[in-house]
């Protein structure tokens, strides 16, 4: 039997992809690569990762520097302000490392989506391939228009386009992934951290309490407010001139303000990817059913093609439908992925701490007793 154009195409790419994968395998065998190994390899090797480093490296010499010249002409002014600068640098550090984190787990979970994105992309194609082959036979035996006909190849076009934006897709994604853990290299990995909608019970009044606590801004803030309270009490004697005492007055006022001011940010930012999160939450279920939705619709379209009720460009139309809906779905996955780590980035937590917090969470909620569930009956033999 001669195939089709489409069908020998799809063919052709079936075998360059089982050689490619036969070749890759005997190459080498995929590491795998959870998402917090993956967070320890960036923070370790990655080029933002040195820089911060050598940033923190910096201000330490000029730590040591200032307090060598402290010894010369000692002020303890200046040893509370230079003692404040190399703190603050390692707040600087801190937070770098944490926005590096966030970067590497989104990165980390685009390659999951990308993965999954391409073989809904291949699916889509092996759906739209029977299809046309479906059709091809109909029109030969003069059961459908030609119209119906060139719709088929147009979506068998269409979905292999689909195919290879999903591979430039994924290549990009892998290329990110590298680059934020510090492979210099194109590696592939097997990402043995999942992309799955697992939701936690939150707390968001702890949360709020956690973020005011370990934030790393409000912490730079408090440091700022006890350092102008320290210049006010060295500036409180008879010796010093009264506009000094005055300036180290307002000073002192103004950090108490940035504090409150940091803190009150600090507050609306975490509810904010609180309500980020729960929408985000909200729309996965909601995803879900469109999916089963359209699936069934496609079972009922495919039905009534075959009975002769409706054209091959509805069948197409409820196909394409399909497909999309399956992309919106994981699409929403990963949304409710990222909203995830975003709150807890917000809150302050690491990844090894955002676990800690999530398992006393869910125990706290076993435990209360809304949660208890009533004893079953015994049965009636």
């Amino acid at each position: 039997m001669k195939l089709s154009k489409p069908a020998l195409l799809l063919v052709t790419m079936v075998g360059f992809l089982i050689l490619a994968i036969t070749l890759a395998a005997g190459a080498q065998e995929l590491s795998n690569l959870s998402l917090e190994e993956a967070v320890e390899m960036g923070l370790e090797r990655s080029s933002q990762a040195q820089v911060a480093r050598q940033e923190l490296e910096s201000a330490r010499i000029a730590f040591e520097e200032g307090q060598a010249n402290l010894l010369l002409q000692p002020s303890v002014i200046q040893e509370l302000a230079l003692q404040n600068s190399w703190k603050l640098a390692q707040i600087n550090y801190r937070m770098s490392q944490s926005e590096l984190a966030l970067s590497i787990e989104e990165a980390y979970y685009n390659v999951l989506r990308a993965q999954q994105g391409l073989e809904l992309a291949h699916n889509n194609l092996e759906r739209v391939n029977n299809q046309y082959q479906n059709i091809e036979t109909k029109y030969s035996l003069g059961m459908v228009a030609e119209i119906d006909l060139l719709s088929a190849a147009l979506e068998v076009d269409r979905a292999q386009s689909e195919i290879q934006t999903a591979e430039r897709g994924l290549s990009l994604a892998w290329f990110q992934l590298n680059r934020l853990i510090g492979n210099q290299e194109e590696k592939v990995y097997n990402l043995s951290t999942k992309m799955n909608f697992e939701p936690q019970a939150i707390d968001l009044e702890k949360g709020l309490e956690y973020a005011l606590s370990h934030r790393l801004e409000i912490e730079q803030a408090r440091d700022n407010v006890i350092l102008k309270q320290k210049e006010v009490e060295v500036n409180s004697t008879p010796y010093t001139p009264p506009l000094t005492l005055q300036k180290s007055k307002v000073e002192l006022a103004q950090a108490q303000a940035n504090l409150e001011n940091v803190q009150n940010s600090v507050i609306l930012e975490v509810r904010q990817k609180y309500s980020n999160l729960k929408d985000a939450e909200a729309q996965v279920p909601l995803q879900v059913q469109s999916s089963k939705i359209a699936q069934e619709k496609l079972r009922v379209a495919q039905a009534r093609f075959d009975a002769g009720v409706i054209t091959a460009i509805d069948l197409l139309d409820e196909q394409y439908n399909t497909y999309q809906a399956e992309t919106t779905h994981l699409q929403a996955i990963f949304d409710y992925q990222i909203a995830q780590a975003t709150f807890f980035t917000s809150l302050g937590m690491t990844l090894e701490e955002r676990g800690k917090w999530g398992q006393e969470t869910q125990e706290a909620v076993e435990e209360s007793p809304s949660s208890q569930e009533p004893e079953e009956s015994p049965e009636v033999e």
